[in-house]
């Protein structure tokens, strides 16, 4: 690969853009796009600028069981109480401990049903 080729691909990494990179690369600007566009066209370029991609993906990747961890390390280990609250707060969400009253109340049968609304009116009275 010429050193054109690889100031090329260096460029196209930074802007995204054929015509620009190629004018960074040493080409005139009068072919500047032409040039781009076949370069983008080489199997070698391609493949370098693949590589690239697929590295700044595999390591830009977050996964949940990351992020879990990352919040249990605040829950455990944060300088300021209501970062670690908030992040036991998010801990507990995850892990359903929070439970809504209205599905409880509707996984009751009827009959339990009535009995609590019956000890809810004796503790109002």
């Amino acid at each position: 690969m010429t050193h054109k080729q690889n100031k090329f691909i260096s460029e196209y990494l930074k802007s995204g853009n054929a015509t620009e990179a190629a004018k960074f690369a040493g080409y005139s600007e009068k072919t500047a796009y032409s040039a781009g566009q076949r370069l983008l066209k080489n199997v070698e370029i391609l493949n370098e600028i693949s590589k690239y991609h697929n590295n700044a993906i595999a390591n830009a990747e977050i996964t949940v069981a990351g992020v879990i961890t990352m919040i249990k390390n605040i829950a455990l280990n944060g300088k300021i109480e209501g970062n670690r609250l908030r992040a036991m707060d998010l801990l507990m969400r995850h892990l359903g401990a929070y439970t809504d009253e209205l599905k409880i109340i509707s996984s009751m049968k009827d009959h339990e049903i009535d009995e609590l609304v019956k000890r809810l009116i004796t503790k109002l009275n």
